[in-house]
């Protein structure tokens, strides 16, 4: 059996982020980086800057006006929300790049996004800044059971499996040794990530870590709505931790108000992300 630590070695090796995410990271951690040097690097790579530009026009943000240059969308958007663009379609890229017939694949999309974007809300809602932040996390939190679909096929598609008496990371940690996002977590530090991320990413199940701060109760509240919107057998009343929704003075309206909004969204930005399912 591999560890997380093989898996996330593996990951890292198999798939390498894009220099250009590397470059806007270097740029934006320079007190002297400007907007038009963010936007230099974009341009060079002809591809990145179309899906950066649909991506900003898509759901994610709700400008009055169209961004339609990599300079607007700088200036307007921000350097740090583009560099979490870039990554959303570096992760869109690294879902084709480990698709594999052990997982269902439009299962897995469906809750990447609607993890990322019930994060961008629930941040919203509570006033929390870097909204961006949580939506790549959140969009990033399951990676790594394609990765480890594509080594132990069998194994995955016994986490799979629905069972009333135990939930999905339960069943993760007594086959694997490790859930998902443990693994997730690994392979983001691997690509040498924000370790904000892989932090949000590690802990959303810890349900002592939660009660310590908004990020991860956050991530822990993503998860679960996104978990609850692919399978509604899964009940929000046996999902969501008291603690988290005390943290985030979330009300049962609140969440109600969360899935509808992401739900719109999430069928507009699957549609920008990958339209093959649609």
């Amino acid at each position: 059996m591999r560890s997380a630590q093989d898996v996330a070695r593996y990951a890292g090796q198999s798939f390498a982020l894009p220099q250009s995410c590397s470059k806007i990271r270097s740029l934006l951690d320079d007190p002297i980086t400007d907007s038009a040097d963010i936007a230099d690097v974009i341009a060079l790579d002809p591809s990145l800057s179309s899906k950066l530009l649909k991506l900003a026009n898509s759901a994610l943000f709700r400008f009055p006006a169209q961004v339609n240059s990599i300079t607007k969308a700088v200036n307007v958007i921000g350097g740090e929300a583009l560099y979490n663009l870039a990554l959303a379609e570096t992760a869109s890229s690294a879902f084709r790049h480990f698709a594999n017939d052990a997982v269902d694949v439009r299962r897995f999309w469906q809750q990447s996004v609607f993890a990322g974007l019930a994060a961008k809300q629930l941040a919203r809602v509570s006033k929390v800044r870097g909204s961006d932040e949580y939506f790549v996390a959140g969009l990033l939190h399951q990676l790594s059971e394609l990765v480890l679909a594509a080594q132990q096929p069998e194994r995955v598609s016994e986490c799979s499996k629905y069972d009333e008496q135990e939930l999905p990371w339960q069943r993760q940690q007594r086959l694997l040794g490790f859930t998902y996002t443990q693994c997730s977590a690994l392979i983001l530090q691997q690509w040498q990530l924000p370790n904000q991320f892989s932090y949000i990413i590690e802990h959303m199940h810890d349900e002592v870590k939660i009660a310590c701060g908004k990020d991860l109760a956050i991530g822990h509240l993503s998860f679960r709505l996104a978990l609850h919107m692919v399978d509604a057998r899964y009940k929000l009343d046996n999902l969501l931790s008291p603690v988290a929704l005390k943290k985030l003075k979330l009300e049962p309206t609140d969440v109600q108000d969360i899935i509808k909004f992401t739900r719109m969204d999430a069928h507009k930005l699957l549609a920008v992300m990958n339209p093959e399912l649609f």
